[in-house]
């Protein structure tokens, strides 16, 4: 590889203006410098996919325990029930008053 030397005026425009093309830039040896100017395309690109790959955890979370699959069906018994609006029920021989816990 040949060494390139930098242009000493400021007469050349440098890699990051809009005036050089990439290919120019090549050309001239600074294949650095286009390097340096990805940086962002592939900063957005990780981004990107990082954040499309959140959205599919999220996703895929919400399917595993927030689907309505996954829901309970709440009736108004099953609510009075749960919140013990009701009396309990009484077991058969509880009626005749001896529950057993008496001598």
């Amino acid at each position: 590889m040949v060494p390139v030397a930098w242009p000493e005026t400021a007469q050349e425009p440098l890699a990051g203006s809009s005036d050089v093309t990439p290919d120019e830039i090549t050309e001239k040896g600074r294949g650095a410098a286009v390097t340096a100017v990805g940086w962002r395309a592939a900063l957005r690109r990780d981004v990107s996919l990082l954040l499309l790959f959140k959205a599919i955890a999220l996703a895929l979370l919400w399917w595993l325990f927030f689907s309505p699959a996954h829901r309970a069906v709440v009736d108004p018994a099953a609510t009075r029930r749960h919140l013990a609006l009701e009396a309990p029920l009484r077991p058969a021989g509880a009626e005749s008053g001896d529950n057993g816990d008496q001598p």
